[in-house]
């Protein structure tokens, strides 16, 4: 049972925290990364790819951190965004939101998670509160790749 799971993550600590759980709890993943709002457009319309889960950060860069470039701007709404063109296109899979802010404009995160659910009920499942100094992200973000995968 090979499965494919994309992390949309800008944040390169958090990144590789989930990387790393990830990765040790569930062996026969393969994980996918990118870091912008761009790339993730790419990588979730654009390629050949399909993946079986989408880890998605809310808020992230416009494009990739190089050398050459500095992220571009923030885009708040940037997962929110990938949510809407995942359902304009008829793309399923299914995605966890993984965040560490608990207001997105003026929505505390159980409200804008009320919404999600009922704006993109083929996506979105649920969101985990990501913390670098609490663990209980792990086992939420375990119970929910779980459920998914079952």
């Amino acid at each position: 049972m090979n499965k494919r799971i994309l992390l949309v993550e800008d944040y390169e600590e958090k990144a590789k925290d989930i990387r790393k759980f990830v990765q040790e709890k569930f062996s026969y993943v393969t994980l996918y990364n990118c870091s912008s709002y761009n790339s993730a457009q790419e990588m979730i319309f654009e390629a050949e790819q399909e993946y079986d889960l989408i880890l998605l950060d809310m808020s992230m860069s416009t494009f990739d951190l190089n050398d050459d470039a500095s992220g571009g701007l923030p885009e708040p709404a940037a997962g929110q965004n990938i949510l809407e063109g995942m359902y304009l296109r008829n793309i399923s899979t299914p995605v966890i939101v993984v965040t560490m802010y608990n207001v997105f404009g003026r929505k505390e995160l159980a409200t804008f998670d009320k919404e999600l659910k009922e704006q993109y009920p083929e996506n979105y499942r649920s969101y985990v509160f990501y913390s670098a100094q609490k663990g209980d992200w792990r086992s939420k973000l375990e119970q929910q790749i779980k459920s998914i995968f079952q």
